[in-house]
């Protein structure tokens, strides 16, 4: 599933843009906040037969909620989250309840950083950069969040860096249809992971570059730039994807643009397009859709998706956090 607007949202409480409720501060700046978040809505299905979803329902609910604390003691900080997720999207539409972040961090300089434990790998931080999309545009199927996670992240000036290293994670087997058949369920599935990126963050431009390694899997590579021109909007991303297990390389191209009519509504337009190397169909399709911005917490956003492989998609969600 793409990045979620309020995991995006919920990772900006740290650079200020968004406020948690803050437990405990002190003189010196030691603190504790609690913060979270809902995504309330889904994914209208036009047509059920080419297989969206494992489900025969024209609408497939994908909520979600998180909540977690995070804290700060001298140049030490540590962090803890629970997502309440689907699943699946089988007739059932089973939840989960996951530990999503539970990481030890230390500020090594200014604007440098180091964590350790089940976090997102650096890729994860920009794998959706350049698509304005919320959910129905093409995506790059890097690792996400992983146990046992070594990450590095810093900034030199206008250049950002970032690169992790994963061992392999400690996954529960599933009977297929998420129900756990043995041990305890995360989603650090791709064992031993190691990924990076580089960017270069301009006022008005950004490009970046990633990569990432994964044992018995294969290969990623992708490279991602935004532009902003007034009300005007221009993104996307080029990913080549070297899967050695299922012998699946593809080319991944996104192109996007989005128009802001007010301060609060924004107009979006993302095309999309897989290339496979093997016996499996391209695949090729646009997505349209909107955004309101009714409070800096509070966001709503519909989109249609329609020419793919996958049939005409319609998504709705209204995102809140604190």
């Amino acid at each position: 599933m793409k990045k979620t607007i309020l995991a995006v949202a919920l990772a900006s409480l740290f650079v200020g843009s968004a406020s948690a409720a803050t437990v405990y501060k002190n003189d010196s700046g030691d603190n504790l906040k609690v913060y979270g978040g809902m995504e309330i809505g889904g994914t209208f299905v036009a047509d059920k037969d080419k297989g969206a979803f494992k489900s025969n329902k024209t609408y497939v609910d994908d909520s979600f909620l998180t909540i977690g604390a995070k804290g700060q003691t001298g140049d030490i900080f540590a962090k803890f989250e629970l997502d309440a997720e689907r699943t699946d999207w089988t007739v059932d539409n089973n939840f989960r309840l996951v530990i999503d972040k539970a990481y030890i961090g230390y500020n090594i300089a200014p604007k440098h950083s180091i964590e350790v434990g089940r976090t997102d790998t650096a890729y994860d931080h920009y794998d959706a950069f350049g698509d304005f999309s919320n959910e129905l545009a093409a995506e790059v199927s890097e690792a996400g969040d992983q146990d046992n996670t070594i990450k590095y992240r810093g900034q030199f000036g206008s250049v950002k860096v970032g690169v992790s290293h994963s061992l392999e994670g400690w996954d529960a087997e599933t009977d297929g249809k998420g129900k756990v058949t043995k041990g305890y369920i995360t989603d650090s599935r791709e064992g031993k992971v190691t990924n990076g990126y580089v960017g270069y963050f301009a006022e008005q431009f950004t490009v970046i570059a990633a990569a990432e390694t994964v044992d018995d899997r294969g290969e990623l590579y992708s490279l991602h730039a935004e532009a902003s021109f007034d009300k005007f909007g221009i993104g996307g991303f080029v990913s080549s994807s070297d899967k050695e297990k299922d012998q699946d390389d593809s080319m991944t191209y996104v192109l996007s643009a989005k128009y802001g009519i007010t301060e609060q509504l924004t107009l979006l337009a993302v095309g999309n397009v897989v290339d496979h190397d093997q016996d499996k169909k391209d695949d090729e399709w646009v997505v349209v859709g909107g955004e309101y911005k009714y409070a800096k917490n509070v966001k709503l956003a519909a989109e249609i998706a329609a020419g793919g492989e996958k049939g005409t998609l319609g998504y709705v969600k209204a995102y809140y956090w604190f």
